[in-house]
C-alpha cells in the first residue's frame, strides 16, 4: 500500500497542469518502471477515466490501485495522487495568494503553461500510436478534433455519439462477415 501511495504521490508532486499532463509520468511509472499495467491497459484506463465523473488523474489512480491491490489499493493510490495538490494549494493559499499578481510569478506561469501544453501534446502523440490503427479510428479521431475545435461540441456528446456509432458500426461489420 505504501508503494502505491508513494508512487502516485510522486506522480502528483511532479506534474503540473492536471490529469492529461500526468499521463507521461503515469506511463513511465506504471508501464516502464513498475510494470503494473500494459500500454493497452493504460489506454483503456484513460478511456474509462475520461467517461467517468472526476479528474482523469484521480480516476486513473483509482483504477490502477484497484487492479494492483483491490479497494485498499485504490484508496492508497487515490490519496497519493491527491495529497501533493492538497498540500501545495494549502501552502499557496495560506502564504502566497497575493504573489500571483507579481509580474515575475506571472512570467513563471507563462512558461509553466507552455510546458504543460507540451506534456499534453506528448500524451496525445503517444496515445495515438496505439489507438490510431485503421481508417475508422482516424475518422473518429478527425471528426472528434473538428467537432471540439471548430464547433465547440461537448466532449460528453462526442463520447455518446461515438460510443453508439461504434456499436452500430462493429455490429454491421460483424454481420457482413457472416
Amino acid at each position: 500500500m505504501l508503494e502505491l501511495f508513494f508512487t502516485f504521490f510522486k506522480i502528483g508532486m511532479f506534474t503540473f497542469g492536471g490529469g492529461y499532463a500526468m499521463i507521461p509520468l503515469i506511463e513511465k511509472e506504471m508501464i516502464n518502471n513498475k510494470k503494473w499495467i500494459s500500454k493497452d491497459e493504460l489506454i483503456e484506463i484513460i478511456s474509462i477515466s475520461q467517461m467517468t465523473p472526476g479528474p482523469i488523474a484521480i480516476n486513473a489512480a483509482t483504477f490502477i490501485g484497484k487492479k494492483k491491490a483491490g479497494i485498499i489499493g485504490s484508496l492508497a493510490a487515490t490519496l497519493g495522487v491527491v495529497a501533493p495538490s492538497l498540500i501545495i494549494i494549502t501552502i499557496i493559499s495560506a502564504f502566497f495568494a497575493e504573489s500571483f499578481l507579481n509580474p515575475i510569478m506571472q512570467k513563471i506561469f507563462i512558461g509553466l503553461r507552455a510546458g504543460i501544453a507540451g506534456l499534453i501534446l506528448s500524451s496525445v502523440i503517444k496515445l495515438s500510436k496505439n489507438t490510431l490503427t485503421d481508417l475508422f479510428s482516424y475518422i473518429v479521431f478527425g471528426v472528434s478534433l473538428i467537432g471540439l475545435i471548430f464547433f465547440n461540441l461537448s466532449p460528453v456528446l462526442l463520447i455518446l455519439i461515438f460510443g453508439i456509432g461504434c456499436i452500430i458500426f462493429f455490429t454491421i461489420k460483424e454481420g457482413a462477415k457472416k
